[in-house]
């Protein structure tokens, strides 16, 4: 089932906070929200690098279908402190689409892959070596939210936005990202 019905959340100007810092505490209720009511989710940027090196100041948010949208809707607004940071939009539905897009988490690799055994442990080592100056050499042209995992620990989610074909529809990871393996085709409202 296609990711075809979406509402945004605008983030509200605060001379205090910057506004990607507010964006990542809208994403983690998002986040919150969709864990609490079961709802899944794909996130866009309309504002995609519009001023700059940001994701913009409006974050969009798709489902599977209107009672899900309404669902995940109802579970943030009843997020602490929600109207400080954001407004909403009403609950939108996309038909005839013929452009797509997909937002993708960049990850660096962690450690040497520990299910090639056919390599050298030193070749190995110079493979993750090479991938990771390749990806953080790429991630330098990427926006980036800050956000803290349910341990409290921060950590710079980078964002990747590619084309996509309305047949990619995987699921989307618990940011609502899509991932090498499963892409989320979302269309271009």
């Amino acid at each position: 089932m296609p990711f075809d019905t979406y509402f945004d959340l605008t983030i509200r100007p605060d001379p205090d906070i910057p506004s990607w810092d507010c964006l990542g505490q809208v994403w983690r209720m998002v986040h919150g929200a969709s864990a609490a009511s079961g709802v899944e989710f794909a996130v866009a940027f309309p504002e995609w690098m519009r001023d700059g090196f940001t994701l913009g100041k409006m974050l969009r948010i798709f489902t599977q279908g209107s009672p899900n949208s309404e669902r995940l809707y109802d579970a943030i607004e009843r997020a602490p402190r929600i109207t400080e940071f954001a407004s909403g939009s009403r609950v939108r539905s996309v038909k005839g689409a013929t452009a797509f897009e997909a937002y993708m988490m960049r990850r660096i690799p962690s450690g040497v892959s520990k299910t090639v055994k056919s390599l050298p442990l030193d070749v190995k080592v110079a493979l993750q070596d090479g991938a990771r100056m390749r990806r953080l050499a790429r991630q330098q042209s990427l926006p980036f939210v800050r956000m803290r995992s349910s341990t409290g620990r921060g950590f710079r989610l980078v964002i990747d936005r590619v084309a996509a074909s309305p047949d990619q529809q995987g699921r989307p990871n618990g940011y609502g990202l899509s991932r090498m393996t499963q892409i989320v085709a979302l269309p271009v409202v």
